[in-house]
């Protein structure tokens, strides 16, 4: 097969370095044999300067231009000429849309100005691929934006020597997803993980965040990970409920998420969801940490009782799950389930290739 040759734009700075799929990306993608990669981070404003007349010579020398998700997830980064450049040029152009629940109107004008020939969703939903292919008239793939690295992420430490039993971290859902799940099960467990005999390491911080080195080595502190399936459950792509939300709780800072659901969400009969599967999730798998999962789809790729403890969001199962999380058999089928479908199924090799044939399909 063909070798592709696609100048990669990314944004790697000090704001999103706990970010794994920011780093990973670009690093997996240069190394990937079917393609040739030109990697520039459009943080790096020298950088992109000095490669300015690289660009212009060697522009012919270019199958495709690729935007990672760090382009464009909380802001829009690719500005000026850079920007321009981008528009003008005529060669396909492909685009990893990150957080695919905020500024979802400006992303979609970025994508039309830019001329995108194949959007790349985290969401592997039809659904949400057939909304996107009516917008923009181009081509969709979905690809989970986090694999695993399993140079980085596998178990180092023995399961029975980890001092912790159940780690955890992760940002606060906004209320515009329509639940709050990630603080809801960070709570339970941080009031009552001490009465259910269990050592928790649980934080809702960003400076608790770790960097590259210190997420797997936290991964390997850890028995067990909290977790849940990441996006909310009404994707629009007109940003309306979220713009709505947002005014409602600035006004109401002291609205609980119940309050909020009754008011915004109740009324929709037939949402579409837009749930994925983390970098979270995946990761844990590598290092074979078990994982006590709010139920869920996760893509597909994680069943309950075979790749996960599956924990009710009401938290009534609590103690079959807590019986189930002490057994330790049954942990280690977990746990080897899960490191099976990541080793198969989500290594950076087969996301990029799954890539590397939505793209040649284009050119």
């Amino acid at each position: 097969m063909r070798t592709i040759r696609i100048l990669v734009l990314y944004n790697k700075s000090s704001r999103n370095q706990t970010a794994s799929l920011t780093y990973n990306w670009p690093d997996q993608l240069k190394r990937h044999p079917r393609f040739r990669c030109t990697l520039v981070n459009i943080d790096d404003h020298n950088g992109v300067r000095s490669a300015y007349s690289k660009f212009r010579l060697h522009l012919g020398g270019f199958d495709a231009i690729v935007m990672l998700h760090s382009v464009f997830s909380n802001s829009n980064f690719l500005r000026g000429w850079l920007k321009l450049f981008v528009e003008k040029t005529d060669i396909p152009k492909a685009f990893f849309i990150g957080n695919e629940y905020k500024l979802m109107p400006e992303k979609m004008a970025f994508c039309e100005e830019i001329g995108v020939s194949l959007l790349v969703s985290q969401s592997e939903s039809p659904a949400i691929h057939a909304l996107y292919r009516e917008r923009l008239g181009c081509s969709v793939e979905g690809i989970p934006n986090c694999g695993i690295d399993i140079r980085s992420f596998f178990a180092s430490t023995a399961y029975l020597d980890r001092p912790v039993d159940l780690g955890y971290r992760a940002d606060i859902s906004p209320f515009y997803c329509g639940h709050d799940e990630r603080r809801q099960i960070a709570d339970y467990f941080s009031l009552h993980g001490p009465q259910l005999g269990l050592t928790v390491d649980i934080s809702m911080l960003r400076v608790d965040r770790f960097n590259q080195t210190g997420w797997p080595a936290f991964l390997n502190r850890c028995k067990g990970q909290l977790g849940t399936e990441a996006g909310g459950d009404y994707f629009e792509l007109t940003d309306n409920t979220r713009l709505k939300v947002n005014q409602y709780v600035d006004t109401n800072p002291n609205t609980t998420i119940d309050e909020v659901f009754e008011l915004f969400f109740a009324k929709y009969s037939d949402p579409t969801p837009l749930r994925i599967i983390t970098g979270r999730n995946v990761e844990a798998a590598g290092t074979k940490t078990v994982q006590v999962l709010f139920e869920g789809h996760y893509n597909g790729y994680f069943q309950p009782d075979i790749h996960y403890i599956p924990l009710k969001k009401d938290f009534s199962n609590i103690d079959d799950t807590m019986a189930k999380f002490r057994d330790n058999e049954y942990v280690r089928y977990i746990t080897e389930n899960a490191y099976a479908v990541v080793a198969q199924e989500l290594t950076y090799d087969k996301l990029i290739e799954r890539f590397y044939r939505a793209l040649i399909r284009i050119l």
